[in-house]
Parts: structure tokens; C-alpha cells; sequence
């Protein structure tokens, strides 16, 4: 029986690979067949899928995030200048409104999980939202296209896009915004096959370890997290909130919601409930999954119905992140009630002040990571399989197998080295970083491997990596000749017949 284990690294196997198939033999594996799974590797399965028909062309180890991430931050100007452009022809006006959202920094944080950064299909779907009030459509293409892009994205942006076009459906609540959310449901649950997300089996079981630990917290919109030159951080509950519950507006933002708040209170604006309303329940509902059942005040447990709470809540794990749409809806509420309340001149030197406020707040982070992505050490990576055996050897083989992989034990080595030989020679690896999984099939895996190694089975096709003591035990018990030794700091074992087709002009441990 053959292992069929893929690592599909930031999309680029996916990318390089040929097209998908199913093995004959295969084994389950606890997070996605060969070839089908792509979205559950965070690595943006929409622009792999634009650039495979391109890989013939492009060199191996081509990867395509520095243009994403520019990307990103481009779109996220442009749609929160489109936001602005719905209360205020001022062009100066749009423009400081557009960078108050590329200065979310909820969005920068994100600059490390790129596949999350695509923070601007939220505001597309504001955008769709609020545009009907000034005279524009929302054409069921464009909810579908909308809903196809943020399904082939990354499945918690899907479900926030799919919030906010939910309240749009309700608050237009006729047979044409039907139509476009039921089109955008679609595109979604597309997006999601195309991606091979339904292909994980025992779905029921996936892991939800770690769900209250990425939680929000009740004070993540005004602590820091380090990231405030002016404002001081304040206890969490747990580590987890610092990152994924990270939702902190920035000093100049906070400034200017006060501002905001301070004219609703003042001049009491009639505000439109019919068109406010299902938006702000959606967003809020999406803000109350964040708090997911342990709710927090800085580092005090307030309320815990964990125990009450079905695993099945636990899908999304990293519940912090929904606090996003509220986060962006709130943004945009602010900076429409600054830019139409205030006299343009008096709008532009607010909003100028607080985005002022805003880069002094955020300046030592953006220094820091400026230096950080500069350094030498940020561009280099010490691969400790560096031998040239590895690239004689790796081509005779369809399957790289450690022994243990890191999600039965303590693995003889970590993964990205054997995973990166792997994808460039185009082998299968039984070993990766992954967040969910499915647990009993983990453990069957598990015990399948273990049950191979200890009765001596051995696959002409699979090249094994272990420490020499491992390497030994197994040696001896093979039912089929193997040929042992070491190559950088590991010990690798094949069979004997499959190492004479390669061995001419190296030994094996040489």
C-alpha cells in the first residue's frame, strides 16, 4: 500500500505540478488526497490556478507574494477610495479615507499569512452594500464574481463576505438580491471544490484545538500588541489574542472614531436604520463568533460556556479574525460622518491630523519590519539537506517517508528541508505544518507507519529518512534488501534494487 502525502508549499507544488489524480493504492491521510487540496494549505489556490498554465514557462522555484501582497494593499486603497467616493466627490478626501484603510493595521499584521490579506474583499462587499443608497446596482455577475474570488481565497474571508452580502439580500429584500446572494453562495461553495475543500474525510472530527485561545478580546480594538509608539499594551487572556485577535484601530483612528462619536452625540443625526441595520447585525454576529465562548477583559475570564458549545462552532478556530467586517464597517462609518458633517476644509484637517497621529502610532512597528524584511537573515535559509546526492537520488522515487513524521512523534528532522527536496523533484512527503486535521485518521496513519516499519515493509518506490538507530532497527527487519547511509545529518534507507538504478558514480552515505 502506497503513502500518497502532497505538500502543496505556498501553492508552488500545486502550481508546478501535473494535473491532479488519484493514485491506485493510496492510503487516507488526515489533510487532503494528492493533488485536490490546495485550499488547505493557505496558498492563495486562485492565483495557482491563473499561473499553471504559465509554469512551463517560469523557472522552478518561481513564487508570486511579493506581487500579491503589493496587489493587496493596492486594492485595499482602491475599494476604500470607492467606500469614500459614495458620501464625497472631494478626490482629496477619498484619498486620505483609502489610506486610512491601507493603514488598518489589522492588514498589515497580516503581511506574514498572505493568503489573509486580501482584506479588500470586505470592503468590495461594503462597497456593493452601500452603493444601491447612492443610485448604483449590484448586478448578480458581480456578487458572483465576488463570491468566486473569496472562495478561491481563503474560507474565512468567504464566510465575511458572505455576511455582508446576507444583510445586503435583507436590506434590499427583493427577488433580484436573492438572486445575487444565492449566485454568491455558489461561487463560494465553487470556489471552495475547485480548491479541494471537501475532501478531507471524517469532517466531524477535525481538530478544534486551540478554538477560545484565538479569540477576541474585549479590549483588542484599543490595545496594542507592540504595535503603538503612544498608547501602552494591556494584558491578554492568552497569547493567541495577541496575533489572531489582534484587531488594534491605531491611535489616529481611535481619535477620529472619538471624533465621530462625539457629533452622533451632539448633533443627534438622523441616521438611516433601514439601510444601517442588517449590516450592523451581520457584522455583529461575526463580532460575537470572535469572542468565541470564553469571553475575555484583558487577562479576566468574564464568561466561559466552552463546555456548552459543540465542536462543530470550532471550525473556524481562529475566531478573532471575524471581528474584521465590524472593525472595517466601523472605519467607514467614521470616516463618513467626519468628511459629511464637518466643512470639507475643516473634514481635510481632521482627517490630515489623525492620519498624522496614526503614522507616529504605527511608526516603530513599520520600522521595525522594514528592518526586519531587509536583513540578510531574512533572505536566507539554512537548508540542512544540502548534499548533491540528494538530486541523484530523489528522482528514482515517487515518495519522501520520515520516520516518525512530526504528527505521530518527535521527527528526526523538521520538515521544511525534506519538503522542499520533495517539491523540487515532485515527490509526495508524509510530514507538514498543518492547522486542522482529522484526528482519527491521523492516528490510523500513524499506526499504519509504525505497523510498516516495525514488520520490515518495504516500498520500491519510497525513499526513507530517519536517525541511524531508527535506520538500523528497520534494516534489520526488512523483508526486502535495503540500502542504508548517511547523507547530511540524516540516515536514509532504500531498497537494494532501487539504489543500484542511481548509485553509479556516488555511494550512498558518501
Amino acid at each position: 500500500m502506497q503513502l500518497d502525502w502532497r505538500i502543496h508549499f505556498l501553492g508552488w507544488h500545486f502550481f508546478r505540478n501535473e494535473p491532479w489524480h488519484w493514485p491506485p493504492g493510496r492510503i487516507e491521510n488526515y489533510f487532503a488526497p494528492a493533488g485536490t487540496a490546495i485550499g488547505f494549505t493557505d496558498s492563495i489556490p486562485l492565483l495557482a490556478f491563473l499561473l499553471k498554465p504559465f509554469s512551463s514557462w517560469l523557472p522552478e522555484t518561481f513564487q508570486y507574494l511579493g506581487l500579491w501582497l503589493l496587489t493587496c494593499f493596492i486594492l485595499q486603497g482602491v475599494f476604500g477610495a470607492l467606500l469614500a467616493r459614495l458620501w464625497t466627490p472631494s478626490r482629496l478626501l477619498q484619498l486620505l479615507a483609502a489610506t486610512f484603510f491601507v493603514l488598518m493595521p489589522t492588514l498589515l499584521i497580516r503581511v506574514g499569512h498572505p493568503s489573509l490579506c486580501a482584506h479588500w474583499l470586505l470592503l468590495w462587499a461594503l462597497w456593493f452594500y452601500f452603493r444601491g443608497e447612492s443610485g448604483g446596482a449590484q448586478p448578480v455577475s458581480a456578487q458572483l464574481a465576488l463570491g468566486l474570488i473569496a472562495g478561491l481565497m481563503h474560507p474565512y474571508l468567504a464566510v465575511m463576505v458572505l455576511a455582508v452580502l446576507a444583510a445586503l439580500a435583507v436590506k434590499d429584500w427583493n427577488r433580484h438580491a436573492a438572486a445575487g446572494f444565492t449566485a454568491a453562495i455558489a461561487a463560494v461553495l465553487s470556489g471552495w471544490w475547485l480548491a479541494g475543500l471537501f475532501t478531507v474525510s471524517g469532517a466531524d472530527n477535525l481538530s478544534s484545538d486551540g478554538f477560545s485561545y484565538y479569540s477576541l478580546n474585549l479590549l483588542s480594538p484599543i490595545t496594542p500588541s507592540g504595535w503603538s509608539t503612544l498608547l501602552p499594551s494591556m494584558p491578554l487572556a492568552t497569547e493567541g489574542q495577541a496575533y489572531e485577535g489582534f484587531q488594534y484601530f491605531g491611535a489616529g483612528t481611535l481619535a477620529l472614531t472619538i471624533v465621530a462619536a462625539a457629533m452622533v452625540l451632539v448633533a443627534r443625526p438622523r441616521l438611516p436604520r433601514r439601510v444601517l441595520w442588517p449590516v450592523v447585525a451581520a457584522t455583529m454576529i461575526c463580532a460575537i463568533y470572535a469572542l468565541s465562548p470564553r469571553v475575555t477583559l484583558g487577562a479576566t475570564t468574564l464568561v466561559d460556556v466552552s463546555h456548552l458549545v459543540s465542536d462543530r462552532f470550532a471550525l473556524f478556530r481562529a475566531t478573532g479574525r471575524f471581528f474584521w467586517p465590524l472593525g472595517y464597517l466601523l472605519l467607514t462609518g467614521t470616516l463618513a460622518l467626519v468628511s459629511t458633517r464637518l466643512a470639507p476644509r475643516a473634514a481635510i484637517a481632521t482627517l490630515t491630523l489623525a492620519l498624522a497621529v496614526q503614522l507616529v502610532d504605527l511608526s516603530a512597528a513599520h520600522q521595525q519590519r522594514y528592518a526586519t524584511s531587509r536583513s540578510a537573515a531574512f533572505h536566507a535559509w539554512e537548508n540542512p539537506l544540502r548534499a548533491s546526492l540528494w538530486h541523484q537520488a530523489l528522482p528514482h522515487y515517487d515518495h519522501l517517508v520520515l520516520y516518525p513524521p512530526r504528527q505521530c512523534a518527535s521527527a528526526p528532522i523538521g520538515f521544511e528541508g525534506p519538503a522542499y527536496l520533495a517539491g523540487l523533484h515532485g515527490l509526495t512527503i508524509n510530514s507538514a505544518e498543518v492547522a486542522r486535521f482529522d484526528d482519527p485518521a491521523r492516528i490510523a496513519y500513524c499506526a499504519h507507519l509504525s505497523q510498516q516499519m516495525a514488520t520490515g515493509m518495504v516500498d520500491e518506490r519510497s525513499i526513507y529518512l530517519m536517525d541511524q538507530a531508527t535506520a538500523a532497527q528497520f534494516k534489520s527487519v526488512a523483508v526486502t534488501p535495503l540500502a542504508c547511509g548517511p547523507i547530511d545529518v540524516m540516515t536514509v534507507c532504500v531498497s537494494q534494487a532501487s539504489y543500484q538504478t542511481w548509485r553509479a558514480g556516488a555511494e550512498l552515505g558518501e
